[in-house]
């Protein structure tokens, strides 16, 4: 058997080498292939190969895919709220409460809105917050799911100007995506607790008739807490309170370097509610009676009685206002609202306002708020003028057409035999004169100049059809009081407006 094999190999190799001489082109390209193929094959054999085992292959393919399947998983999401409510009831409560954001937030939290859908009240609330000042409003609604989310006011509040009047559906979800432990070793915190392997993300979908929204917000657990104001509230009457801050805003001083300044002074004591404002050069004060309002008794108690009373300090609950929050509640507070209750505490130094859905909150003014009231004691103001407001103000609006920023003042000449009371005013570009009715002593001669623009708003705060002008000399301030008919005469109100001087060139 050896032997056969052996011939057999000897009469293969023989046959190759003839062929070989035959032809020697053949040959050359079978020896340039041989050279080539082996590297070829070697490159093919491994995965070409029917005996080479594929098991270590499968193995990485499967390790690949649980490896992208572990930075990939499937992303759980949680449903929030499934509201439906009405677009103009949506959009009056996100322009009130979007009072409240400040211009340059300190986080992006505070840009944002807190909505909450509450299943059992059927209402959503709305919060806007700076830290200073929190503005909340309510509202009904079908609410289907309970959830709560924060999404960016303003754009929210555009959207919602914008959809068409009807029924919009609001729908929250939460995404939580989970880290792995390759994503800990990227962030360099390989001891990052479960807490801090995951993300939330939340969004908004608002849709209406014709189309749909969804707007990237952040989660509520982020939204600063409400500070609850543990205090008994005041009851007081729509029409009383918003006189009296009517009455003493425009005094009140826009000078950020005089912080106290910038807002109203409240004193509340027993049946007297007071407001005080002031910039330096006005004062404006007002008085009103709490005691049953629109009522009067022979029990009842008179708005001058209830000034000469002797009340001990300790009774008196005072505080300053932030001018910002007074403004907000002056124009958010409607006519139709009948009460608006009050709550201060003054352990936290915060107040409170509430009335019908909408609840406001604020941190006091800090600070020593200046007495006034000393300050007015120190001259007298013996010589009375009346004057009507509407001529009054109509000569004072002529006049402000020739004021500039260097020279506000105007001139005031009382002329008792002619019952008379001359405005003036001069500038380079020009000159004016207006002269009204006045009833005032024969014997007065008087010659004073102020501020227009001081001027001007103190007798438009007058809530009265005259303004009865309380002086002494040119070198002394005015008071401004109410006289005649009264706007609201069932309100017992009195009212002080007191005017500093601009002293004239020429004694």
């Amino acid at each position: 058997m050896t032997q056969t094999a052996s011939r057999q190999k000897i009469k293969t190799a023989k046959q190759t080498k003839q062929t070989s001489v035959a032809n020697p082109e053949i040959d050359n390209e079978v020896s340039t292939n041989i050279i080539k193929i082996p590297e070829v094959k070697k490159k093919k054999s491994t995965s070409a190969n029917p005996d080479t085992p594929t098991e270590p292959i499968e193995k990485k393919r499967n390790k690949q895919k649980k490896s992208k399947s572990k930075l990939n998983p499937p992303i759980p999401r949680e449903l929030g709220m499934e509201v439906i409510c009405e677009q103009a009831k949506f959009y009056d409560a996100l322009f009130l409460v979007n009072c409240a954001t400040p211009a340059k937030p300190s986080h992006p939290i505070l840009a944002n809105v807190l909505i909450i859908a509450d299943v059992e009240t059927q209402q959503i609330h709305l919060t806007v917050t700076d830290i200073a000042l929190t503005i909340q409003a309510s509202f009904a609604a079908q609410v289907l799911l309970k959830g709560e989310i924060t999404v960016p006011v303003q754009i929210l509040l555009e959207i919602v100007k914008h959809c068409p009047n009807g029924t919009i559906s609001l729908n929250s979800q939460t995404q939580i995506t989970q880290f792995t432990d390759d994503d800990k070793q990227q962030t360099k915190n390989p001891q990052s607790s479960d807490d801090d392997k995951q993300t939330k993300i939340c969004c908004l979908c608002l849709s209406d008739a014709d189309g749909k929204y969804e707007i990237r917000g952040i989660s509520a657990e982020e939204f600063p807490p409400t500070n609850i104001i543990d205090a008994t509230p005041v009851s007081l009457a729509t029409t009383i309170f918003k006189d009296g801050l009517k009455g003493v805003l425009y005094a009140v001083s826009t000078d950020e370097n005089k912080y106290i300044l910038t807002g109203v002074h409240l004193q509340l004591a027993q049946e007297k509610l007071k407001f005080i404002g002031t910039d330096g050069h006005r004062v404006a004060i007002t008085e009103l009676c709490t005691h049953r309002i629109g009522r009067k008794t022979r029990q009842q108690v008179s708005c001058q009685e209830v000034q000469s009373q002797q009340v001990p300090s300790e009774e008196i609950t005072q505080f300053t206002l932030p001018g910002r929050v007074v403004r907000e509640i002056a124009r958010n507070l409607n006519d139709d609202v009948k009460s608006i209750n009050l709550l201060y505490d003054a352990q936290s130094n915060r107040l409170g306002f509430a009335w019908q859905d909408v609840v406001l909150s604020c941190q006091v003014v800090e600070g020593i708020y200046p007495d006034c009231e000393q300050l007015l004691t120190k001259f007298s103001f013996e010589k009375e003028v009346i004057l009507e407001k509407a001529p009054l103000v109509k000569a004072l609006e002529r006049l402000s057409v020739l004021t500039d920023k260097k020279e506000k003042g105007i001139y005031l000449q009382f002329d008792g035999s002619l019952q008379q009371l001359r405005l003036s005013i001069e500038r380079e570009f020009g000159k004016g004169d207006q002269v009204i009715v006045a009833n005032l002593p024969t014997e007065m001669m008087l010659n004073i100049q102020f501020n227009l623009k001081y001027l001007i708003e103190a007798a438009k705060a007058i809530p009265s059809s005259s303004v009865k002008m309380h002086l002494q000399q040119s070198d002394h301030p005015a008071m401004l009081v109410p006289d005649g008919d009264k706007l609201n005469p069932e309100v017992e109100m009195s009212m002080r407006h007191v005017l500093l001087p601009l002293y004239i060139p020429n004694g």
